[in-house]
């Protein structure tokens, strides 16, 4: 069983990825192998829209730090997405990220969409904000969910929402990391 976490935090100890290592730890706990993509020190690029991935589906044709990662989303047995949310939306990296998703969106005879990643996975979401209401980035968080995940055909095994992430580090809540403990062990339990 293998987890993979793409973290799009640019802060390696921040309260993303804090409550990213919790999962992950809760997945190792349950016997998962596990890595992380932190995007912020990949040498990636962007969506170069030539759309190669029409005719080569599943592929992305952009070639870069990021295209092992792309290609182990389809092995791997759980993905945690997390990020910041950074001028009401969810931060740069995590954008260019699911803009190289698109490859992993084949197209649909006569119309749509379908997903070259295999059936049968889980993800979770960790997404830290500095506003104290949970509720008030709602269709950020809903857009991530939707595009990184339940798009690709994965189930959601949980989500952390930290608000007043400035007030309330995610590193010292017992609590928020029992509970990202606990999701990271349902990525892979059945």
């Amino acid at each position: 069983m293998h987890v993979l976490a793409i973290n799009a935090s640019p802060r390696k100890n921040g309260n993303t990825s804090a409550l990213i290592h919790a999962m992950l730890d809760g997945a190792r706990a349950a016997g998962a192998e596990t890595s992380e993509a932190h995007l912020h020190t990949l040498n990636m690029k962007g969506c170069m829209g030539c759309l190669s991935c029409r005719t080569k589906h599943g592929v992305c044709a952009q070639k870069d730090e990021l295209s092992p990662f792309l290609e182990a989303i389809k092995t791997c047995d759980g993905l945690i997405l997390g990020c910041p949310i950074y001028m009401y939306r969810v931060c740069g990296q995590m954008k260019l990220f699911i803009d190289r998703c698109y490859s992993l969106y084949p197209p649909k005879e006569g119309g749509g969409y379908l997903t070259a990643v295999p059936a049968g996975k889980r993800f979770a979401l960790v997404v830290s904000q500095g506003a104290p209401g949970v509720e008030q980035y709602e269709r950020s968080i809903r857009w991530l969910a939707g595009m990184g995940g339940s798009g690709l055909g994965l189930k959601e095994a949980g989500r952390i929402i930290h608000a007043d992430s400035h007030q309330s580090p995610a590193a010292k809540n017992e609590a928020l990391l029992g509970e990202a403990r606990a999701i990271g062990r349902r990525l892979i339990t059945r």
